[in-house]
């Protein structure tokens, strides 16, 4: 039971991160994954800092996507 139980978490974990990298949200989960467990003092002492930071990638995501839709609408 146990066995199917890890089997079936790390297939769904896979598949979060095939997602995670379709969408181009690899940087930004990489970045907040980082922050928030090995550079944790440095997230803590500067925690509006690295928000900033994240939504700025958060926001160059989604101008990517933007940027991708743009092309596909003129077909270029």
């Amino acid at each position: 039971m146990m066995r199917i139980l890890v089997s079936i978490s790390v297939m769904l974990l896979c598949g979060a991160i095939r997602l995670a990298h379709a969408l181009r949200l690899s940087v930004p989960l990489l970045y907040g994954m980082l922050t928030i467990t090995v550079f944790r003092p440095w997230y803590v002492a500067h925690t509006a800092l690295a928000d900033g930071i994240f939504f700025v990638l958060l926001g160059l995501t989604a101008l990517s996507w933007l940027y991708t839709l743009v092309r596909m609408v003129r077909g270029c």
